[in-house]
């Protein structure tokens, strides 16, 4: 799969759609130059974990919108 990228009405690129063995690397270079504290490394197994379990709870972009603009 190549990436693909999400434009809006005007072609603006928006968002960006990469292979899941893209992603997970991308992560992981990330994590590896980050100093992770034992709470934030608990926080990421327990949500990986959820993902594996069918668990993981996905909401829309609408839905974060609203909860800033509801305050």
């Amino acid at each position: 799969m190549a990436t693909q990228f999400i434009t809006n009405e005007k072609g603006k690129k928006t968002a960006v759609i990469i292979p899941i063995s893209e992603y997970e690397n991308l992560l992981h270079q990330h994590h590896i130059n980050l100093e992770l504290t034992d709470e934030y490394k608990t926080m990421i197994d327990s949500m990986l974990e959820d993902e594996d379990k069918g668990n993981a709870k996905y909401v829309s972009l609408q839905h974060i919108k609203d909860k800033f603009q509801a305050k």
